[in-house]
């Protein structure tokens, strides 16, 4: 029940050559979508983003469909003599993933459109904006957006029912679906056994579950040299964020849902360089229960100096082993950010990619952990919510990749006895490709690059291809980058001194160029080694 405008019209006569397949006594189904109705909660932002999508495409002559009431086919099928049996409403909740999927697309149209690049611009704008207040809607998860998927069954009397009496009830009115409760979730799984057959440096292993069944996400196990997790260990103490890090959590915890910059101090070459890190402690989502505490680059020079110990640490082998693994074209390192927990009563489990055609990844390597438990759940889900769970024990010689569709969580903990601190690094790694580049870019933009899909693109095929022409070590950096304000009025918007720029809010995510977190090119320098630019 799904048609544009010409084609509603018609649909009458559609159930009506439908309805002269049926023999006596048939049983027919539709399946279609109520009209959208616009709601006042959190998901009104989906509505808005329909409307600009609906707006974009009309540019370029495409009007959007419109869905037909069940109530208007149930009208139809009793008018040629069905009787409906069962009329039965579904409401949809989309997620952060459906909302960006659609903004997605939305830009695509936006891009083969052929109005004028101010129009463009200003639809980015927008869709920059909605991004932002889709995270916020759906940060506690789905949220209802007014749309309602429908069923619909409908008898043809048999010659033994044509004097009105039906097999089945007639159904005026379409009811509500509410979920049956016969199926028991499985909510508290035994924990199986993961294969733990040892991994060479630079070669990559999938998830398997012990018994030789297949992981049903994108996980694995990557053997690391074994110099890079010291190496990192040292760059991060010698930042000072080391220290830093274990203060703040054991000594001055910062409230959920806040975030802090701070400046630090290149230990690489002898200038001095001073850029940005940011803390933030993240909600508890969705029942999870732990002390985390996210530290990040805050701009581009932290973001460029922390790949210099990347690349020191060898990690030219690691990107090797998942490009070669996965048949990749190319890859890109998105620098490294820094997790801490001491206590964990329940983890936040969750999926960092979904739909990027196995190309966005988040590696884990382990820098310090004070107890001998397993620090990472991973888990597998079906459809009814039954759970596979396995745990995962740090080993020096293997890092912890997650791609589309690899649920994990940190595992429960308590160090607050021991005085100690777990600590991982966590990178970010991706073949930019349209899927992936989207993904990348909205995966969490609280930290830089702030979701900038422009900027991402210019990092394409930095740090490894798959016919051994780059590298790490000879890095000669991205594509020349122009950063632009993705919102108005920006250099009023920040304030005088800029106070806004080291806020968590929408002047510091879409004031790109005013806040200045984007190196110029001229200090960038594009196209030379960054060993001559950064030290190392």
């Amino acid at each position: 029940a799904l048609a544009s405008v010409d084609e509603v019209h018609d649909m009458d006569l559609v159930l009506e050559r439908m309805v002269s397949f049926l023999k006596p006594g048939g049983v027919i189904f539709l399946v279609g979508i109520e009209p959208l109705v616009k709601v006042d909660g959190p998901g009104r932002v989906f509505n808005d983003i329909l409307d600009v999508i609906d707006s974009v495409k009309g540019l370029s002559g495409v009007y959007p469909h419109r869905n037909l009431p069940a109530t208007w086919i149930n009208r139809n099928l009793h008018r040629l003599g069905l009787n409906v049996f069962s009329s039965t409403l579904f409401p949809t909740e989309p997620t952060f993933d459906d909302m960006s999927e659609t903004v997605h697309e939305a830009t695509k149209w936006i891009d083969e459109n052929e109005t004028s690049g101010a129009i463009k611009k200003q639809y980015k704008k927008m869709l920059s904006y909605l991004m932002d207040k889709a995270r916020d809607a759906t940060k506690d998860g789905p949220v209802f957006a007014g749309e309602r998927q429908y069923i619909i069954a409908a008898e043809l009397p048999s010659d033994e029912n044509k004097d009105g009496v039906f097999s089945q009830p007639h159904v005026v009115e379409p009811t509500i679906y509410q979920p049956k409760p016969q199926y028991e979730v499985d909510t508290k799984p035994k924990v199986e056994k993961l294969d733990e057959t040892p991994v060479p440096p630079g070669e990559m292993s999938e998830h398997k579950w012990a018994n030789g069944d297949k992981y049903d996400g994108l996980g694995a196990r990557i053997g690391i040299p074994p110099q890079l997790a010291p190496t990192i260990a040292q760059y991060v103490k010698d930042l000072g964020l080391w220290d830093m890090m274990i203060d703040i959590i054991k000594n001055d915890p910062m409230p959920q849902d806040t975030t802090k910059f701070f400046n630090v101090t290149s230990p690489y070459g002898g200038e001095g360089r001073n850029f940005s890190w940011s803390a933030k402690r993240p909600d508890n989502f969705y029942g999870s229960a732990s002390d985390m505490h996210w530290f990040d680059i805050a701009d581009e020079a932290s973001h460029e100096d922390s790949i210099r110990a990347l690349a020191k640490g060898g990690f030219d082998e690691v990107l090797n082993g998942i490009g070669e693994y996965l048949g990749l074209d190319s890859l890109t390192t998105f620098s490294i950010g820094l997790l801490a927990v001491t206590k964990a009563d329940k983890g936040y489990v969750h999926i960092d990619f979904d739909d990027s055609g196995r190309r966005a990844f988040n590696l884990l390597i382990n820098l310090e952990t004070p107890g001998d438990e397993p620090e990472l759940t991973v888990i597998e889900e079906d459809a009814m919510g039954n759970f596979r769970r396995g745990q995962v024990k740090y080993e020096p010689t293997f890092g912890v990749l997650n791609g589309d569709g690899g649920m994990h969580a940190t595992n429960e903990c308590n160090h607050e006895a021991s005085g100690g601190v777990r600590l991982t690094a966590s990178i970010f790694i991706s073949d930019l490709k349209e899927a992936s580049v989207a993904e990348v870019g909205g995966h969490d933009n609280y930290y830089f690059p702030f979701g900038n899909e422009e900027w991402i693109w210019a990092q394409a095929g930095r740090h490894w291809k798959k016919d051994g022409s780059v590298s790490l070590t000879s890095d000669k950096g991205r594509d020349p980058f122009i950063p632009e304000d993705h919102i108005e009025n920006c250099e009023t918007r920040v304030g005088k001194n800029k106070e806004k720029c080291w806020v968590n809010g929408i002047e510091r995510k879409r004031c790109y160029k005013t806040c200045g977190f984007f190196m110029p090119d001229d200090e960038f320098r594009p196209g030379e080694e960054r060993q001559k630019i950064f030290g190392w």
